[in-house]
């Protein structure tokens, strides 16, 4: 009876592409936010924010500095787990299947920093909206 066998480079291909698709689906949230601050800006600019528009940038303003903070720590905590875990991916592994699985970690590197720097940016234009 022969087994079937599933490469393990498929899954972290697989895992790879997932993270990417995360990246660009974060890239649009982004955007669609910053077209509400744009607008919320063009408002102040002539000076017709609503109370409601005020209450959104307080609440969000709020909201978005907890986030960064979060966010922040997140990300120093994450870094060195990944260089633990390749560390371990070239300790263990020839280098072609350490480089395969590497991907992942650089892909999820990257999501991660687009994370950060998405929050931190709009917790800025939320803030300077604020003021």
């Amino acid at each position: 009876m022969t087994q079937l066998q599933f490469p393990i480079e498929t899954v972290s291909s697989t895992i790879s592409i997932i993270i990417v698709l995360g990246i660009f689906i974060k890239f649009f949230q982004y955007k669609q936010k910053l077209d509400v601050l744009k607008e919320l800006d063009k408002r102040k600019d002539i000076s017709k924010l609503t109370t409601e528009d005020k209450n959104y940038i307080k609440k969000n303003c709020k909201e978005y500095k907890e986030k960064q903070i979060k966010v922040d720590a997140l990300t120093r905590l994450i870094f060195p787990i990944f260089i633990t875990i390749a560390a371990i991916l070239f300790f263990f592994l020839p280098l072609e299947k350490t480089l395969i699985h590497l991907n992942v970690i650089i892909v999820l590197y990257i999501y991660l920093q687009v994370h950060r720097i998405h929050t931190r940016n709009y917790a800025k234009f939320l803030e300077e909206l604020n003021s």
